[in-house]
This record gives structure tokens, sequence and C-alpha cells, in this order.
């Protein structure tokens, strides 16, 4: 008599708990259908760059290389496809993960990394960031390590069929309600509008060398962990003997990183590329040609339209006259 109450008395959760996984199933397959049928916005850009780039030069780094490339001007100039993986605030652990993802399949002539220096500093937020990566886990087993940066307990969580797209919701019904406003990328560039003035850019100057007298006496703390990431990016290209350059792009202040207490992890930069005879490392960060001229810049991190395509234009250039004969 006690064993049939004791059995009663499960049923009832163990049929609640079916239903719930049957649901996660359900309207994780809706979540599902509905992210892989995104055609515009960050999401299918991710979703391309993963699975079906195979493009001459790939480009990596997070929003100064969506906002900085124009993969048209560079394939103009030098005669090469060309395809822009960058992504807003991703950052060497997501780049990485991407390229070995695509190197899975894919072995370009040329990679270009744009990278900082806050790269390789502290800040937990580059790993939570490599939640977008989850949708793609089940089909790229590959990515769980890099989730595993978001806590050790994130590739339980994939057990459920809707938690990959938990973060993504917004800009999900965004994009299907407003499909006409998202603007189309070219080739993964999404270049910026409008102009900084003078008056903002003094303004930005002041403030950071005011910042700067109070975190002057702060040691420099590189990350190991983000400089492992470098490396592993770094090592993924000569492994295969991939022309491969690391850029900083240029800056609207002059070389800011001393004023930003980041020059220990710029020098760890340089000095990281001059060991691997397929890169070359590119510094635009002291160019007179966009230091303090607020008219290419659409804010104090990223160019606009007309300083990105006067960059891309310059990049091409140097490609075409150092490395065409060697890609």
């Amino acid at each position: 008599m006690k064993t049939m109450s004791f059995a009663k008395f499960l049923i009832k959760p163990a049929g609640f708990l079916v239903v719930l996984i049957l649901l996660d199933h359900l309207v994780g397959a809706g979540f599902r259908k509905m992210y892989f049928s995104q055609r515009v916005g960050q999401f299918s850009q991710t979703t391309y760059a993963i699975d079906s780039s195979r493009q001459d030069i790939m480009i990596y780094g997070s929003s100064r290389a969506v906002r900085h490339y124009s993969p048209s001007i560079i394939s103009k100039i030098v005669g090469l496809s060309c395809y822009d993986s960058g992504r807003d605030g991703l950052m060497i652990p997501y780049s990485t993960a991407m390229e070995e993802i695509s190197l899975t399949r894919h072995t370009p002539k040329l990679i270009i990394l744009d990278i900082s220096p806050r790269e390789l500093g502290i800040d937990q937020s580059k790993y939570d960031k490599l939640s977008i990566l989850l949708p793609y886990c089940s089909k790229h087993p590959e990515f769980i390590k890099y989730i595993r940066e978001i806590s050790p307990f994130e590739p339980y969580k994939l057990l459920s069929q809707t938690y990959p797209f938990n973060s993504s919701l917004f800009i999900l019904a965004t994009n299907a309600l407003f499909a006409k406003t998202v603007k189309k990328d070219d080739n993964g560039y999404l270049p910026l509008e409008g102009k900084m003035t003078k008056p903002e850019v003094d303004d930005y100057n002041f403030r950071m060398n005011r910042r700067y007298l109070k975190i002057k006496k702060r040691k420099d703390i590189p990350e190991d962990k983000g400089l492992w990431y470098l490396k592993t990016f770094l090592n993924n290209s000569a492994k295969r003997n991939i022309k491969t350059l690391v850029v900083i792009s240029p800056t609207v202040l002059k070389n800011p990183f001393y004023l930003d207490n980041q020059t220990v992890e710029k020098e760890l930069i340089v000095k990281l590329t001059h060991q691997y005879p397929n890169v070359t490392f590119l510094d635009y960060s002291s160019d007179p040609h966009f230091n303090f001229h607020p008219e290419k810049f659409s804010d104090v991190f990223h160019l606009n339209k007309w300083g990105s395509e006067e960059f891309s234009n310059s990049v091409a250039q140097y490609i075409k006259a150092k490395l065409a004969d060697k890609i």
C-alpha cells in the first residue's frame, strides 16, 4: 500500500518533468529555426563566417574589424576575395574560435587580425560574450572549450534546447519584426556614418590625459590567458604557413595606449608577432593621416565610412606592394 502511494507521489512530478523537457525541445526547435533563418544582421554574419566563408582573405577582430575594413575595396585592389568576420564587442578569444573553426574547412591565402592592446588586459567580459557561440555548439563541438570560459557549468546547460538562444531573443524578435530596417553588410563590413568634431576630439584628449594622471602609477597587468589566445591564433596560421597581418588600426589620438596604461600589452603584441616568420605587424595608431582627424572618425574608437575606406585602401595597397607575390 505504501509502495503504491509513493509511486503515485512520483508520477506527478515525473510527468511535469517530461512536459518541461518536451516543451523545452519544442520551443528550442522554434528558436533554432528562427535563428538560422536570419538573412541579415550579426547572427547571419556569424553563421556565414562559421559554415560558409571560403574567401582568399579572412579578417578577424572586434568592432574595429567590422567597421574599419571594406572587403570590396581590398578585393578590388588586391584581386582576391575577402570576408570580414569581425564582431562587435568580441575580442581575441572569439577571433581564435572563429579562426579555428574556419581553418577546419578552408585555408585562406591571407589572414588579417585587427587587435587592440586592451584585448590582452584582464577583462572577464571578453569571455562572457562568447555566449554568441552557444547556438553553434551542437553542430560544432569544437566551440565547447571556448564556452567553458563563461563558466565551467556552461556545457551542461546545453542539455536545454532553449538555453543557447536566451541571450538572442531580443535581437531575433527585432530582426523578425523589422527585417527591412536591418542594415545589410558588405561581406561582413558595416561602416559607421557621422563625423566627430574638433571640440569632441579635444575633449576626449583632455579627459584621457586627466585620467592618465590618476592611473599612471598603476602597474600594467596583462592577462596570461589573453596572451595565450593570441599565441594560439598565430600558431594556427603558422601551422598552415598562412601569411598573416596583425594590425592595430587607426586611432583618433596618437598612440593612445600609454594614456590608457596599456603599453605593456602593446609591447607584448609587438614582441610576439615578431616571433613568427609568416606574420607582419602593422601599427596605424600613430599614423598622422588619421590622428587628430575628427572628420575620419564616427566616435572615439571607430573610423567612419570615409575614414574606413581610406584605411582599407591603405591596407590593400600594402598587401599589393609587399605580399602579393607571397600569397
